[in-house]
């Protein structure tokens, strides 16, 4: 499959999945993808040398970018909507629960993103994302923000499951899964309070005790309540104390290891990819933006690895002329029997 099938492919499908957006936009759109995929880089002044653009000087290249990263009709969740969408129903053909994962990461000039993502396979997509200045955690109101933003996209046919690291292991944040109906498996610090049979303990204190697991713990002053498992292994540098929405065991409070693939995820938009920490941009919806394009490159990638997966297991496709369709995204461990039409 050429560059130029694949190029005009994402054109097409862009065309088909945003006819709200704007013409131009929707153009722009596409061809910074379409540079991402050729040019794996953050680096606007780069990926102004490959915008498949007929204009002479590479300055004037750059200011198409820099206009588009500074428009705000470009609404990143409104674009990545009905993308998202499509991989939620093929992964909900095989009745799997969706899991998704929240975390943070650091970006560059003091930026953090917060991201929620969706889990294929051992990888993740974004789903959606928050930027903001700040030196530590983002707090519970910006994740709130998020969450209500992603919950909005997703469709509600289907069962999810949020996985998050112990820096968002609240009783806000637990209470929202519950308010929203979402399984979840989030892991909490070791010295939080909380009342269980009318003593007041900590997870540490079960884990010295010996205690797998328990129901109903109480967060301490609060109304909120959630089940605990506890996990230690060897190679943990300390106990997994994982808040969950049903009775513990320690089947279900390995599912947390599920969350690992958002960190493999953001090492493809840092060193391992996309070089984002590189970035010289200094505003937080410019990088939103940027993120945006990543995003939607990293979503053909893995459906571009997944079309020759498709040509490995199943063959070339007969000499009929047809709709060439790609297999774009990986569930546990097979590939998904129902393709998108990638739009050529």
């Amino acid at each position: 499959m050429g560059n130029k099938q694949v190029f005009e492919g994402i054109r097409t499908e862009i065309e088909s999945r945003l006819p709200w957006l704007n013409g131009h936009l929707r153009k722009m759109l596409a061809d910074l993808v379409s540079s991402v995929l050729r040019e794996p880089t953050s680096n606007t002044h780069v990926l102004s040398e490959v915008l498949p653009r007929s204009i002479q000087k590479n300055v004037h290249r750059y200011q198409v970018i820099r206009r588009f990263l500074s428009n705000p009709r470009i609404e990143h969740h409104k674009i990545m909507a009905p993308f998202i969408i499509e991989v939620v129903k093929q992964l909900g053909t095989k009745n799997q629960t969706i899991v998704l994962q929240m975390d943070q990461s650091q970006l560059a000039n003091g930026f953090e993103v917060l991201m929620v993502s969706l889990r294929l396979g051992e990888r993740a997509l974004p789903i959606g994302w928050k930027i903001e200045k700040t030196g530590g955690n983002i707090g519970f109101n910006s994740q709130q923000v998020l969450l209500d933003t992603v919950y909005s996209i997703l469709p509600k046919a289907y069962q999810y499951v949020l996985m998050a690291d112990r820096f968002y292991g609240t009783k806000m944040l637990i209470q929202w899964c519950q308010d929203h109906a979402f399984a979840y498996r989030i892991r909490l610090k070791g010295n939080l309070l909380f009342e269980h049979e009318e003593a007041i303990i900590t997870p540490q204190d079960l884990h010295t005790m010996g205690v797998k697991g328990v129901e109903q713990a109480r967060f301490h002053d609060s109304p909120t309540t959630t089940s605990i498992g506890i996990l230690y292994e060897d190679d943990h540098s300390e106990p997994w104390f994982i808040a969950m929405n049903c009775k513990p065991s320690e089947y279900r409070t390995r599912d947390y290891g599920m969350r690992w693939g958002i960190e493999a995820m953001f090492s493809d938009f840092k060193s391992r990819g996309f070089g984002i920490t590189e970035s010289h941009l200094q505003q937080a919806d410019r990088f939103e933006r940027l993120i945006l394009i990543l995003a939607l490159a990293l979503y053909w990638f893995i459906s571009l690895g997944m079309y020759a997966v498709h040509q490995e297991v199943y063959g070339q496709h007969s000499k009929k002329k047809e709709t060439i369709k790609i297999i774009s995204f990986y569930a546990g461990d097979e590939v998904l029997s129902t393709p998108i039409t990638f739009g050529y």
